[in-house]
């Protein structure tokens, strides 16, 4: 599985990008939704997300435990991988980026073990009425993001940006020295020392990013409709996944209405259009929470059972 290989990277990347005793790995994001534009695109601004499910080793359950989660970042690659455990228990709260690994079209899955099958012929585990709070939650906070990220905030963090890029410090990575932190630098909302901007700059990416780092085609384009038009299609997705999960126990990944989606995400809709279309969903997904005949809670001990199973058939 080491010898999976990806576009535009060496082998040694791409095995970093991949943890030991993976059991599943497939596409995520923009291209499972049928909504990647390809960096040639000048109207690009995704990067190709894949996620991986693995056993870990058997000092991780035996011993004192190891990381559940493996993020990697290598060119236009973002990989997160989850430890199997970690992995089902984000699916008993019906985590929305998590549950869509399960519902996949086999064209974007890259890997699929035996163990890996297991986990998708038992996705009826985690089909419950649970989903509307948590993908009204996240939809909730795209929603929040993308109605109160204005044109002041933008320009604070553009000038967060220019003193710290100033002192030659990486702003994907936002790593700075202790010396680095303590130079003096132009004031911005009472901050004159760069380790309280970068600090700053930290906490609005996570309000206004999902904690990502926004290149620079994103921001030209937030600067140009007036939001952030990538949330916005987030927000509108995933509030038509939930309804469409309440109602039928299924998760559509691969999106029907991607075109729609598109047009948002380029920033084609106005942000009263979006905020009209998103209020409209909050009201829908909220009937279909009434009217769905999911069972409220999923069963625990037979997905502690799979759990145990699919550790034991990696760990002999």
């Amino acid at each position: 599985m080491n010898q999976i290989s990806f576009k535009g990277l060496s082998e040694e990347q791409a095995r970093d990008l991949l943890p030991e005793g993976l059991i599943l790995l497939g596409y995520r994001g923009s291209i499972a939704h049928n909504m990647y534009i390809p960096q040639n695109n000048p109207d690009s601004i995704d990067d190709k997300d894949i996620m991986g499910v693995y056993v870990a080793a058997r000092e991780h359950y035996l011993g004192f435990g190891r990381p559940e989660v493996k993020e990697r970042f290598i060119g236009e690659w973002d990989a997160v991988s989850y430890e199997v455990r970690k992995f089902i228990g984000l699916l008993l709260k019906c985590n929305p980026n998590v549950l869509s690994m399960l519902w996949l079209p086999s064209r974007h899955l890259i890997y699929c073990n035996a163990a890996g099958d297991r986990l998708i012929e038992n996705r009826d585990l985690f089909v419950t009425k649970q989903a509307y709070h948590s993908f009204n939650g996240y939809a909730y906070g795209q929603f929040k993001r993308m109605t109160h990220f204005n044109q002041e905030k933008q320009a604070e963090m553009a000038r967060y940006e220019e003193n710290i890029s100033a002192h030659g410090i990486n702003l994907d990575e936002l790593n700075a020295t202790q010396e680095q932190r303590d130079i003096q630098v132009p004031e911005v909302n009472g901050r004159a020392n760069l380790g309280s901007q970068i600090d700053a700059l930290k906490s609005m990416r996570r309000m206004y990013y999902s904690g990502g780092y926004m290149g620079a085609k994103r921001k030209e384009l937030v600067k140009r409709v007036g939001y952030d038009a990538k949330n916005a299609a987030h927000l509108i997705r995933i509030l038509r996944m939930g309804i469409e999960f309440l109602m039928e126990g299924e998760l559509h990944v691969e999106r029907a209405d991607s075109e729609q989606l598109l047009e948002i995400k380029r920033g084609e809709w106005t942000l009263d259009k979006v905020k009209t279309e998103s209020e409209r969903l909050f009201r829908l997904a909220e009937e279909a929470y009434i009217r769905s005949t999911l069972p409220p809670h999923p069963d625990r001990d037979r997905a502690e059972r799979l759990c145990m199973e699919i550790i034991s058939m990696v760990n002999q």
